[in-house]
């Protein structure tokens, strides 16, 4: 299954959890009429002589008001987590107690797991998350958070990173940025908004038995308070079983889809693999204590508590998904070893065969570029770490904090013409401040200095400090990338592009909001034309060839037309409104689209490292991130 089918089942996935929604609230409601139909009857003299049509005739508009209230306090609460929620993943990471990582961290272990993480976000093509660690939490355990992955965070327990070894550590944190390729963040987040609402009746009842035993005296009603709590407990917990009814069904899939695309994205199951032996054999395995624990359930790497309704497939079944021959044996020769050698990493080895088994390395050939898109492989990942190796200390350090992280992306921004770039950096002065272009002045010559394929990793870097801002000076920061004064006629593609990328990252942390419609090529042919034919012109030298190139790429989306190339001008601001448009496009449209790209651009058969940064540039702009395109 691609990226693209991962995403389309995603959202099918969101439909039917709202669908289950209202089913599980229909089920509440209709208990809360049982104990109204109940206690009313008991209040009439007769009991319960009446029929139930005549009870409902008499008592219809009693229903009806009980009915809304119930279905108004679950939306209600649903509503309020939701919109807790939107600070993005750093919020579910916190109430689980976590601390981010500080980038400045000299803990080995825990500069170990940023540098592992930075390496699995340029393989992938998305901003760096923050991380979070669980410094409590002895058991082996991570999730990942947020809506997008502008605004994801990566929780990580102590007891993973003191046990694990770099592999199993990359396998883990590979799972999870597979739920951050694969869409199930924003699925998982509107599931903890939703079971809330489930919850809260359950949460209201309890408070009501706490109280009832203060109120109650010979005189007073507090024994009928709390058999009344009691009721609307028990109402509250046929909530509670869907919910984690729903919980269940909705999480085993994607768990099970994370496992292989883990697998995938490292192309060596032994890390994972170890990783899952070691839970089986500690005795915390991946508990978490946190009493938090129960919401996001569905979020965690391995289960965090032992529950009916399991969100995760059993330990043995994942482990012989990845390795058939396992021996559960392996857990008490694992424990014991573990056990003499305190958190000392035991890396067991994997059987050859079954290491290699349907393992293939990505290549970056092409005609393969849509299929890679949210598929890095080893090869990625290995050359992911040469190039976070290889960036300048004043870049790294610089993207570590916030003011010098505005900073980094503020140059990055910049059109190389020196004349536009004065201009710009008046209007950063003015909306901004000067002390940013003091930092941009110091920034400035290493960043002109960055190769093509160091420039997108750059930028990427800085967001985990920019999320630290207030809102209301990334607001100003997207306000002001959006009004730099810019002259078409001078400006290069790819620097246009760098400043695109930013805006929509930006805008995605800033915006939690799921997109509008999903549109069909048909009826985006228009903005197609313009980005294959801006491409075009940009990969190719000479008019004959951006005409032939173009007419690849659209021939291919558009076989039974005939498109006439023509240049687009002015290109920046068409482009701005193609490539918002285009990010709408159905999940299937979205890959035709990337393969129209990429015949468009190599048309030419030969793919430079400038124009292959490009092609990244340009569909991480449409949500398609790219790994790192080497041969």
């Amino acid at each position: 299954m691609n990226f693209f089918e991962r995403q389309d089942q995603a959202r099918r996935a969101s439909r039917r959890l709202v669908f289950l929604f209202v089913l599980a609230v229909i089920a509440v409601v209709a208990a809360v009429d049982a104990v109204v139909f109940f206690v009313l009857a008991q209040a009439r003299s007769d009991g319960f002589a009446q029929t139930l049509p005549q009870w409902m005739s008499e008592n219809a508009g009693t229903v009806v008001g009980t009915s809304l209230v119930v279905v108004g306090i679950i939306a209600l609460a649903s509503l309020y987590k939701t919109v807790s929620l939107n600070g993005g993943g750093g919020v579910v990471a916190r109430s689980l107690g976590g601390v981010r990582v500080s980038p400045d961290t000299t803990d080995p272990a825990e500069r170990r797991l940023l540098n592992v993480v930075e390496e699995m976000a340029i393989a992938s093509g998305v901003p760096m998350p923050e991380v979070y660690l669980l410094e409590e939490e002895k058991g082996i355990n991570a999730f990942a958070a947020g809506h997008t992955p502008a605004d994801a965070a990566i929780g990580v327990t102590r007891g993973a990173i003191d046990t694990l070894n770099r592999s199993e550590l990359q396998g883990v944190i590979a799972h999870e940025f597979s739920h951050i390729l694969n869409g199930d963040m924003r699925l998982n987040i509107r599931l903890m908004g939703l079971l809330f609402g489930l919850l809260v009746i359950a949460l209201i009842a309890r408070i009501v038995l706490r109280a009832a035993p203060h109120r109650r005296s010979r005189k007073d009603s507090g024994g009928a308070i709390a058999l009344v709590a009691l009721a609307v407990l028990v109402i509250g917990y046929v909530g509670l079983f869907f919910g984690r009814l729903i919980q269940a069904a909705v999480s085993r899939r994607r768990e099970s889809l994370a496992d292989a695309s883990a697998v995938q994205f490292t192309r060596d199951p032994t890390g994972l693999r170890n990783a899952l032996v070691k839970i089986g054999a500690l005795s915390a395995g991946s508990s978490i204590r946190n009493p938090e624990v129960d919401e996001v359930a569905h979020m965690l790497f391995a289960p965090g508590m032992k529950r009916l309704f399991a969100t995760h497939p059993p330990l043995l079944q994942r482990l012989r998904d990845i390795d058939p021959h396992f021996d559960p044996a392996e857990f008490e020769r694992v424990g014991r070893q573990l056990h003499e050698r305190g958190t000392a990493s035991v890396a067991e080895p994997l059987r050859a065969g079954a290491a290699a088994r349907g393992l293939h390395e990505g290549a970056a050939a092409i005609g393969t570029i849509a299929h890679l898109v949210g598929n890095p492989g080893t090869q990625h990942v290995q050359h992911a770490r040469s190039i976070r190796e290889s960036l300048p200390e004043p870049i790294v350090l610089a993207a570590r904090h916030p003011v010098t992280a505005r900073a980094l992306l503020l140059c990055l921004a910049l059109d190389p013409d020196p004349a536009v770039r004065e201009h710009q950096r008046a209007v950063i002065a003015r909306e901004i401040d000067a002390a940013s272009v003091e930092h941009m002045a110091i920034l400035q010559p290493v960043v002109d200095a960055l190769g093509p394929e160091q420039r997108m990793p750059a930028l990427m870097s800085a967001f985990p400090a920019l999320r630290q801002l207030a809102r209301e000076d990334r607001l100003s920061l997207l306000s002001s990338l959006n009004s730099l004064p810019r002259d078409d006629s001078h400006v290069s593609l790819r620097s246009y592009v760098l400043r695109k990328l930013a805006q929509v990252h930006l805008h995605d942390a800033l915006d939690a909001s799921a997109p509008g419609a999903r549109l069909t090529l048909r009826a985006v042919q228009l903005e197609a034309h313009v980005l294959l034919a801006i491409l075009a012109r940009e990969g190719h030298e000479t008019e004959t060839d951006a005409r032939r190139a173009y007419e690849a790429g659209m021939h291919f989306l558009y076989p039974h037309e005939r498109p006439a190339f023509r240049d687009v001008q002015p290109w920046a601001e068409a482009l701005d409104r193609a490539l918002a448009r285009l990010d709408r496009l159905m999940p299937a449209a979205k890959e035709q689209l990337v393969e129209a790209i990429e015949r468009t651009i190599a048309h030419d058969r030969k793919l430079t490292l400038a124009e292959a940064e490009l092609v990244r540039a340009v569909c991480a702009t449409l949500h398609c991130p790219l790994p790192p395109l080497i041969d």
